[in-house]
């Protein structure tokens, strides 16, 4: 009998330390979790297609690229 009172006190110990931390761990009211975990204005890729935050895009002119690599292909092509 005393080994099963054991394991029943540290299951509830368990459950209360994980509520405890579930508790803490919780976000304050003021922040706001899905306005930091959005990525803002998507742009395609002229070169390849790749879908990629605006602000990480390398632009000429109107047209948007995700990489210097495929902006200089791009304007190779189009010079010659």
């Amino acid at each position: 009998m005393n080994l099963l009172r054991f394991i029943l006190l540290v299951l509830l110990a368990w459950l209360v330390f994980r509520l405890v931390k579930r508790f803490l761990n919780r976000p304050s009211k003021g922040s706001s979790r899905i306005s930091s975990k959005q990525p803002g204005d998507m742009v395609r890729c002229e070169q390849c297609g790749l879908h990629i935050p605006k602000i990480e895009a390398m632009r000429d002119g109107d047209r948007y690229y995700c990489s210097r690599q495929h902006l200089e292909e791009s304007k190779g092509k189009h010079s010659s």
